[in-house]
């Protein structure tokens, strides 16, 4: 598992918003996120970031604690040591009081033709 020095997720919210905050989970620890901006309500898009500055052994995005919350889509921006800077999207989930949504990607490998 490498080190995550940063990441910045921005999360496009669907037809059912999030009334309450965002919460991440880093290693069963509850994040709170930097540079917050935008929002979580219907339609709405929400980013925020955090340097954690530690090895990663689970790292989820936790659904509300009441209702559902529908994501049209999560994009991460990560910089984990030893692989450099990168970025991933992940497409239309629900989430509700009991679900997580795995948010770390391992770097995709390099494509080429052959």
């Amino acid at each position: 598992m490498p080190r995550l020095n940063r990441f910045t997720i921005r999360i496009h919210t669907g037809e059912k918003g999030l009334s309450g905050p965002v919460q991440c989970k880093f290693n069963g620890h509850v994040l709170p996120l930097e540079n917050v901006s935008g929002g979580t309500g219907s339609d709405e898009v929400y980013e925020g970031s955090f340097s954690p500055l530690s090895f990663i052994h689970g790292f989820t995005l936790v659904g509300p604690p009441a209702g559902e919350w529908n994501i049209r889509r999560v994009d991460l921006s990560y910089d984990a040591e030893g692989m450099g800077p990168y970025e991933i999207s992940l497409g239309e989930v629900t989430l509700d009081e009991t679900t997580e949504l795995n948010l770390w990607k391992e770097k995709p490998l390099p494509l080429f033709d052959v």
